[in-house]
C-alpha cells in the first residue's frame, strides 16, 4: 500500500436528526426507526461490509434548550432529542458483526468510576475487545440540571474532574487484577487466586473509593481512548490521554496546523506523537457521476431544517442564535459550552449567521464532500496527504442510504488506489488500530500510574 492507509469510522448519534438536520423527513430515510434494534444491527452490518474500522456513537446529556430559551425547536426537529443510551446498543451490534469495532461516548462529569469501569469492562468482554471510549465532559446546561447540578460549572474545571475520573478508572482497569489472577480451575474449585487481586484506594478530591474492580480482566483492560476537545484545556487533556482524537476543520491548512500542534503536545506529554490517530468529520454525498451527485445533494437539501440546525448550534455554542442578526458576522464569545464548535464557527471563519446555516445545512460541523466516486476518493486522499490526518468520521445524511452509497462507490475507488484495506486484520480494537498489542501503550498514563498528584499538577 502506497501512502497512509485511510481509517474510517461511522459517525452517529442515537436520535432522529444528527449533523444533517431535518433529513429524517426524507421518504427514503430510516431514522424514525432508530428505536428498533434491527435499525442498528443493519447499520453495523453495512459498516462491516465496508470494512469500517469503528462505529462511533456520540452522545450528550440533556436537550438543546438555548435557542429561544426553550427545547421546543430541538424537539420539533429531533435535534439531539429524544435520544437513546448508546451503551445499550453495542452488544447487539457486536453480536451481529465479527470485526467492526465500537466507540461509545461516556461522560466523565456525571458517571462514577467504579460503576463506569465495570460497564466498560463488561462491554470489552461482550465485544471480544472491540471497544473504545470517547471521553466527554458535557456541554449542555440542561444536561447538568438533569444530573442534579446547578449548571455546567467552569469549562476548565470540568477537565480537571475528568483527569481525576480517568486516574480512577485507569487504576481499576490496570492495577486491580494481575495477569493470571483468573484460574477457572474446576478440578480444585478455584476460580480466582485472591492473592493476585488488589483493592484500589483512591483518595481523590471529586471521587473517592476503596474497592476491588468488579470485573475480571477484559481483553484490552482499558478500552481505546478517544477525545474531541479543541479548547486549550481540551488539547492538554487529549495529549495526556487520547489514543484517537476527533477534530473538525474548515480547510486543509487549519487541520494540518491543528494536527502538528497536537502531535507536539503529545510528545511534550512524554508519549509517542504517532501513537495517536486523528480523524476529521466528513459528510459525503456521492453518486455515479458528478452531475448525479449534485442532483442528489440538491434533493437532500430540500429536506433540511434550518431551525433544527440552529437549535443544535445554539446549544453547542451556548448562545441563543434566535436573537442573532442573520447578516452580521458571528463573534466568538467565551462561555462554558462547546468551545470547539464556537471556534470553528467564528475564529476559523468569518461567516454571518445566514452563511453559516447555509454552509452547514447538510453537514453540521463536518467537512462536506459532493461528487463522483473518483472525485470523493481523491479528495479524501488529498486531505490525508496534506494534513497528516489518519482517517475520517463519516456521518449520515439519509439513513442508511448515504452509508450504503459510500460503501458501494467510494470504498472500491479507495481500494483501487491502494489507500484502503481489502480485509480486516485480526485482534482487538487496539491491535487493529495500531498493529501492536491489546494493552494500552507503556508510555500512556494508564500504565505509568497516573495519580491524583498528576491531576493536581494539571
Amino acid at each position: 500500500m502506497t501512502g497512509k492507509e485511510i481509517r474510517l469510522n461511522v459517525l452517529e448519534q442515537c436520535n432522529p436528526s444528527f449533523q444533517a438536520f431535518g433529513l429524517w423527513t426524507h421518504p427514503r430515510d430510516r431514522s424514525t426507526d432508530y428505536t428498533s434494534i434491527d435499525f442498528w444491527v443493519d447499520y453495523a452490518r453495512i459498516a462491516e461490509r465496508g470494512l469500517f474500522d469503528n462505529f462511533f456513537i456520540a452522545d450528550v446529556y440533556g436537550v438543546p434548550d438555548v435557542f429561544a430559551g426553550t427545547p421546543d425547536a430541538a424537539l420539533r426537529n429531533g435535534s439531539q432529542g429524544p435520544s437513546l443510551d448508546p451503551v445499550v446498543l453495542i452488544s447487539a451490534m457486536a453480536y451481529a458483526t465479527e470485526s467492526l469495532c465500537f466507540t461509545v461516548t461516556g461522560n466523565a462529569t456525571y458517571e462514577m468510576p467504579y460503576s463506569f469501569a465495570r460497564r466498560m469492562s463488561t462491554l470489552d468482554h461482550m465485544t471480544g475487545g472491540r471497544l473504545g471510549w470517547n471521553v466527554v465532559t458535557g456541554y449542555l446546561d440542561s444536561g447538568a440540571r438533569a444530573m442534579g447540578r446547578d449548571g455546567l460549572g467552569p469549562h476548565d474545571e470540568r477537565y480537571a474532574v475528568a483527569d481525576e475520573f480517568l486516574a480512577g478508572v485507569y487504576r481499576l482497569w490496570e492495577e486491580s487484577w494481575e495477569d493470571g489472577a483468573v484460574l477457572r480451575d474446576k478440578e480444585n474449585g478455584l476460580y480466582v487466586d485472591p492473592s493476585k487481586v488488589h483493592a484500589i484506594d483512591f483518595p481523590g478530591k471529586h471521587y473517592r473509593f476503596n474497592t476491588i474492580h468488579a470485573t475480571e480482566t477484559s481483553p484490552q483492560r482499558t478500552p481505546v481512548i478517544f477525545q474531541a476537545g479543541a479548547s486549550e484545556r481540551g488539547r492538554r487533556f487529549a495529549a495526556q490521554h487520547a489514543e484517537g482524537i476527533y477534530i473538525n476543520g474548515t480547510s486543509r491548512a487549519v487541520v494540518a496546523d491543528q494536527i502538528a500542534n497536537f502531535r507536539k503536545r503529545v510528545a511534550d506529554a512524554g508519549r509517542d506523537p504517532q501513537s495517536v490517530k486523528v480523524f476529521a468529520g466528513v459528510t459525503v454525498i456521492v453518486d455515479d457521476t458528478t452531475e448525479a451527485a449534485h442532483e442528489r445533494y440538491a434533493e437532500y437539501k430540500r429536506y433540511t431544517s434550518v431551525e433544527g440546525l440552529m437549535a443544535l448550534m445554539s446549544g453547542a455554542m451556548g448562545i441563543d442564535l434566535s436573537q442573532y442578526p442573520l447578516d452580521e458576522p458571528l463573534e466568538f464569545q467565551e462561555n462554558d459550552a462547546n468551545r470547539t464548535v464556537m471556534e470553528n464557527m467564528t475564529k476559523h471563519n468569518r461567516w454571518t449567521l445566514r452563511e453559516a446555516m447555509e454552509a452547514k445545512a447538510l453537514s453540521g460541523t463536518n467537512i462536506p464532500l459532493v461528487g463522483s466516486p473518483d472525485e470523493v476518493a481523491e479528495e479524501l486522499i488529498g486531505w490525508i496527504d496534506d494534513t497528516d490526518l489518519d482517517g475520517f468520521n463519516i456521518a449520515r445524511t439519509v439513513n442508511h442510504e448515504t452509508l450504503e452509497n459510500f460503501v458501494d462507490l467510494v470504498i472500491p475507488a479507495l481500494q483501487e488506489r491502494g489507500r484502503y484495506k481489502t480485509s480486516y486484520s485480526e485482534g482487538t480494537f487496539r491491535q487493529k488500530l495500531f498493529g501492536s498489542g491489546s494493552r494500552i501503550g507503556v508510555d500512556h498514563p494508564a500504565r505509568r500510574g497516573w495519580s491524583t498528584d498528576d491531576v493536581v499538577a494539571q
